[in-house]
């Protein structure tokens, strides 16, 4: 019980990184953990119980994207980049006794984070199309196509729509629910989606951003029906990034 503890305050930690809400946070931290060698689960433990010694409140990623040609394919080298600061991640944990005690736990959040954001379809920015690179707000309404009545609208910010409100539709689910639900719908995806690098995780999430912002643009009306499937496309990010995650833990703890 005092791992999961730790294990759950390591992600609470990063507050000003992209993330998704605590209870789905948490879900993916624990399929990982189902995925995960027993070497590198006993590593994890060991750099998440770094918290009560190292002086890391905040590990602050900022509004980060992932950068893709027109063509979709990852090939900066800016450290502002979501897959650069991903593969560094990987690479201070893989030679971790070269580094402090302080840069091994805060490498380990920032992976957890960044394969977060990756997996978020407000992070992919694709190059041409100028309202990838930014926040962007559209409308929305509860009514169903060719609903008779006055529709209720609203106003909402494209990130906040995957980042949080996908998210809070499950907040009376504990995690360990949500990850056998997740589990449960995605398993089937988990050799697929764990085979490949970072760049080309990066390449897939931009064949699926991509055909989104052919129609999803600011001050866009999203209807109802969908809102619906795009939160279908949210939960299979999250499975996709918990067994991402596995598969970069399994590489560089060994």
């Amino acid at each position: 019980m005092k791992k999961l503890v730790l294990i759950f305050a390591l992600v609470a930690t990063v507050v000003t990184a992209k993330a998704w809400t605590g209870v789905v946070d948490g879900a993916s931290t624990l399929i990982a953990r189902k995925y995960m060698t027993p070497q590198a689960l006993a590593e994890f433990d060991r750099i998440s119980a770094l918290k009560e010694t190292v002086d890391y409140k905040w590990v602050a990623l900022g509004n980060m994207k992932a950068h893709l040609t027109s063509d979709l394919q990852s090939t900066t080298t800016c450290d502002k980049d979501v897959v650069v600061r991903i593969e560094k991640a990987v690479e201070i944990l893989r030679n971790r006794a070269k580094y402090s005690t302080a840069e091994q736990y805060k490498a380990l959040v920032a992976l957890q984070n960044l394969i977060i954001a990756l997996h978020t379809i407000p992070t992919i920015a694709i190059e041409g199309v100028e309202h990838s690179q930014q926040d962007f707000e559209f409308a929305w309404t509860a009514g169903r196509e060719g609903h008779k009545t006055q529709e209720k609208r609203g106003r909402q910010m494209w990130s906040k729509l995957w980042n949080n409100e996908f998210c809070s539709w499950h907040q009376g689910w504990s995690s360990e629910y949500y990850a056998y639900d997740i589990n449960l719908r995605f398993g089937k995806l988990k050799e697929q989606a764990m085979q490949g690098s970072v760049r080309d995780w990066a390449h897939e999430m931009g064949l699926r951003a991509k055909p989104m912002y052919d129609w999803a643009k600011p001050d866009m009306l999203l209807r109802y029906e969908p809102k619906l499937n795009l939160e279908d496309t949210h939960l299979e990010m999250v499975a996709r990034a918990s067994f991402r995650l596995a598969a970069l833990l399994n590489e560089a703890l060994k």
